[in-house]
């Protein structure tokens, strides 16, 4: 190689490498072989998305979330809140967990739905969160929503939200008790 340029240089010529070989025989395939119809080879994939429902019980304090698959499987789960909580609270405290329960699960695509109607419309961003008591449950749940690739939420009436209610029901009528012995 080394010989060749200098034997050009006595012809005012330089040799200059070709660099985007590769590339240029892709473009005049591609320029050769054409598609004729440009959207024949789009295929569109969609991703079904996990459901899941959530509500919250003031009295009792307790949660409930229930989780469906996108091939049908249910999972319910029920959580004692082990604090003073208002309604409102409640409905957030359920629907933290049911985020935090999908997230550990490496879910990034949901439609979650629940019966209360404020905390879907703080959301939303139909209605803004004044409540000094809601004002964190709110910013932990837009925090954890960014976390997800697609993210609905919607409102549903309670006659559809009755298996989570269920569970929230059944959460807050547990008592668990100070120490388990396994002694029996």
């Amino acid at each position: 190689m080394g010989k060749w340029v200098l034997a050009l240089i006595e012809y005012n010529l330089t040799y200059v490498p070709q660099k985007a070989v590769k590339g240029q025989a892709l473009a005049d395939f591609l320029a050769n072989h054409p598609c004729n119809d440009p959207e024949d080879g789009i295929i569109y994939v969609g991703i079904t998305p996990w459901r899941m429902t959530f509500d919250g019980s003031k009295k009792g304090a307790g949660a409930g979330i229930v989780l469906i698959s996108p091939d049908g499987n249910i999972h319910q789960f029920a959580f004692q809140i082990e604090k003073d909580c208002s309604n409102n609270q409640a409905e957030y405290e359920a629907l933290i967990i049911g985020l935090e329960i999908l997230l550990d699960m490496h879910i990034t695509t949901v439609q979650i739905s629940g019966d209360s109607q404020l905390v879907i419309t703080q959301l939303n961003r139909e209605f803004k969160c004044n409540a000094s008591g809601l004002e964190m449950y709110f910013s932990i749940a837009t925090y954890l929503f960014a976390r997800f690739d697609d993210v609905t939420i919607t409102h549903i009436p309670r006659i559809n939200n009755s298996s989570a209610n269920m569970m929230a029901q059944l959460a807050s009528g547990l008592k668990v008790p100070e120490r388990v012995d396994g002694n029996g």
